[in-house]
């Protein structure tokens, strides 16, 4: 593509050129037709310079599996917590030496070690077959030639060489 615009880029200045100095041939302006207006052909080579780039690609692989999930009991543990609670008010309160705060401390703290209780005896009753899937990409690289610049070289009529480099937009 940058290609096309590099040569239809360059068809356009050499035209507009010309058609400047064929305005003057041509007498539109008020100027009389003299010498310095003489028409003249330039040959040119115009070059197009291209590079080599790795480019990588990220592709997603999607792998998906199926694995057991265990399925644990779900005995209700409210009762454990509830005596548990109750037992460590009674305690807290006692060494409170009859303290409210102690009771309130010992029931938190009771209640919590009754649920910790309950949670490290939970049995697996069963498993439940899921399917689980990962997203694993991949990384493809791809060489491609790519647009870098042209050059416009021509001669005028004392031999003098001019370059014109046509840099690539980033």
């Amino acid at each position: 593509m940058k290609y096309i615009i590099t040569i239809i880029t360059s068809m356009f200045l050499f035209a507009n050129i010309s058609y400047a100095t064929d305005n003057a041939n041509n007498g539109w302006g008020n100027e009389e037709i003299t010498d310095s207006y003489a028409r003249e052909e330039v040959n040119a080579n115009l070059t197009h310079y291209f590079i080599t780039e790795e480019v990588q690609h990220r592709q997603s692989n999607r792998v998906c599996k199926d694995v057991d999930v265990p399925i644990y009991s779900t005995k209700d543990k409210t009762g454990n917590i509830i005596i548990g609670s109750i037992l460590g008010g009674v305690i807290g309160k006692k060494i409170d030496n009859g303290g409210d705060g102690g009771a309130v401390l010992g029931a938190i703290l009771g209640g919590a070690i009754a649920n910790e209780d309950a949670e490290s005896k939970k049995k697996i009753v069963g498993y439940k077959r899921t399917t689980i899937c990962e997203d694993n990409p991949t990384y493809v690289t791809q060489i491609r030639k790519t647009y870098d610049h042209s050059t416009i070289r021509f001669t005028d009529k004392d031999g003098k060489v001019y370059t014109i480099k046509f840099v690539r937009q980033q």
